[in-house]
């Protein structure tokens, strides 16, 4: 049972995640279309990905530990 749920947890954070990006990609877009150069959109994307990186890779660091 508590298996299930960490799996269905998992999942939803992953869902959550993947949106995440997703909707930073669209908001880079706006930013291009109201005018910021493509580098501009560029630097502000590397912004908003490195904290959802991070927060990925806390995540995996948990589920390691867990595993061994």
């Amino acid at each position: 049972m508590q298996s299930k749920r960490q799996d269905i947890l998992g999942k939803t954070i992953a869902l959550l995640l993947s949106l995440q990006i997703f909707l930073i990609g669209f908001q880079a877009k706006i930013r291009i279309d109201q005018g910021n150069s493509n580098i501009e959109a560029l630097t502000w994307i590397i912004q908003q990905y490195i904290p959802v990186l991070v927060k990925i890779r806390s995540l995996q660091n948990k589920k390691q530990k867990k595993g061994l």
